[in-house]
């Protein structure tokens, strides 16, 4: 099991960074990659990595897009001696969430390979970055899709997709969200959606588990799950969902 750690590290929290004030001194911040192992799945020992917190590796250096926080790791083993983790921290220079690439032929040992993906430009659906994201390799096509947590100027979160042939670069995004807040205002998602986790079913169908939230910057609150199918349109992959919302449709007598 592959996550990130915080310690009692008092860390000033940079101009932009959601959820925090400038300057503010925020314990746990600085986040590392660990590593923990389980025979059963049920008990876990943490392994002690060669970095002197136990980490795997640790945060860039200062002025380093990564120099803030390592979060979200998340591993595909592409292949033989093919290990990738995929990441995101908070460029504060940039001002925008970034995800980055660290590959390792072991999972123990880890070296980064920098920036792959950082969303749009300004005035678009992700101007703010992306973040959390989870890749997975296409059964159909055997791209690499990343879904990933689309944060807009205003900090809205929804979720997006983008792909990648070799996984590691030329990322290309679809031009708008797959999955936005809900537009009805009680919702229990319609602060936010996102830390996004699709599995792929047969026939080209997607199931999307995600995080939701009734206030934009609010807790997470429970998971939800979206329903997707892919398609090709003009030689490019397509996906669509549509959330499930649990309650049965009407039964209108006259059409049964």
């Amino acid at each position: 099991m592959f996550y990130s750690g915080g310690d009692f590290e008092a860390v000033a929290a940079p101009a932009g960074l959601p959820g925090t004030q400038e300057g503010a001194a925020v314990e746990g911040l600085r986040m590392r990659p660990g590593l923990a192992m389980s025979q059963d799945g049920r008990n876990w020992a943490r392994i002690e990595a060669d970095h002197h917190t136990g980490a795997l590796f640790d945060v860039g250096q200062p002025g380093d897009w990564d120099s803030l926080y390592i979060a979200h790791p998340q591993v595909v083993a592409a292949g033989p001696s093919d290990m990738r983790m995929y990441y995101h921290s908070f460029d504060a220079a940039a001002g925008k969430f970034k995800i980055g690439i660290a590959l390792s032929k072991d999972g123990f040992n880890w070296r980064k390979g920098g920036v792959i993906f950082e969303g749009g430009k300004a005035g678009e659906f992700d101007a703010g970055g992306a973040a959390a994201c989870q890749v997975v390799r296409d059964p159909d096509s055997k791209h690499f899709l990343m879904f990933y947590e689309a944060v807009a100027a205003d900090d809205t979160r929804s979720i997006a997709v983008a792909s990648s042939k070799d996984g590691k670069s030329n990322w290309q995004r679809q031009p708008e969200s797959v999955l936005q807040p809900s537009e009805h205002p009680n919702a229990w998602d319609c602060g936010g959606v996102g830390t996004p986790c699709a599995v792929a079913m047969s026939e080209g169908k997607w199931r999307l588990y995600y995080a939701g939230r009734s206030q934009q910057h609010g807790l997470w609150e429970g998971i939800g799950v979206a329903l997707g199918s892919a398609e090709r349109q003009n030689g490019q992959l397509r996906l669509t969902f549509k959330r499930r919302t649990g309650k049965k449709e009407p039964v209108h007598p006259e059409l049964s």
